[in-house]
């Protein structure tokens, strides 16, 4: 083969090899990109984390941002006790992220409301307010966001009612106490008492209307007729 030959054929294999690299070089490119546009939802320890995908290949890091509005929306969640996580999900796109955490969410508030007790009330409040802040719901997910915070907010009056009428029979024996004794402050007491005792009373007057409804007791079944006198 003429040197001319040779170096046309080294040529021909650099070009190969250059034509090779770049190749490669834009396929990992392509795979760090869609790797960095991913978020996963992972269980660790008892909570469920939000993290998203690092401009690499491959790996994952927690889920970091300047904005405090997102870094509320994604911080750790802790389910209700007893409760499953779901095995670890990936996400394209953080509307998807977003639909997903609200039917964990909305379903785990639901749980709560319909026990109607008061540490789990709260507990249902939290979980609404978190999904309030996912801004990739679907309109479904965004109608039945407020007919959930339409229940839990019943439940939320209902508990703070209880809460003021509680305070305000603590206000009242003090302000007894008060008007009983030798203070300066008796008049002013006796005064206050006035106006307590009928907002304490339309307060329970209210807590009544939403208090729940007691289980309707079942009619007994029908007694069995006497039988017959035996001729």
């Amino acid at each position: 083969m003429s040197r001319r030959g040779e170096a046309g054929t080294a040529g021909r294999a650099f070009l190969a090899w250059v034509a090779i690299l770049l190749l490669a070089g834009l396929a990992v490119w392509l795979l760090s990109e869609r790797n960095a546009r991913q978020y996963f939802l992972v269980a660790e320890e008892g909570q469920l984390l939000v993290k998203r995908g690092m401009l690499a290949p491959y790996g994952r890091q927690s889920f970091k941002t300047d904005d405090p509005q997102l870094l509320a929306a994604y911080a750790f969640i802790r389910p209700p006790p007893g409760a499953q996580l779901p095995p670890e999900q990936t996400f394209d796109d953080r509307a998807a992220l977003d639909q997903a955490l609200y039917e964990l969410l909305a379903r785990w508030a639901r749980e709560d409301v319909a026990g109607e007790k008061a540490e789990n009330l709260e507990r249902a409040s939290g979980y609404v307010a978190r999904a309030e802040r996912l801004a990739g719901i679907s309109g479904a997910q965004r109608e039945d966001l407020r007919a959930l915070r339409a229940e839990s907010g019943f439940f939320e009056a209902r508990l703070l009612l209880e809460k003021g009428a509680d305070a305000l029979r603590q206000a009242r024996e003090r302000l007894r106490l008060t008007a009983q004794s030798a203070s300066p402050r008796a008049g002013d007491a006796a005064e206050a008492l006035k106006s307590v005792e009928p907002a304490l009373e339309q307060l329970h007057q209210t807590s009544r209307l939403l208090a729940p409804a007691a289980p309707r007791q079942l009619d007994p079944p029908p007694a069995a007729p006497a039988p017959a006198p035996a001729r």
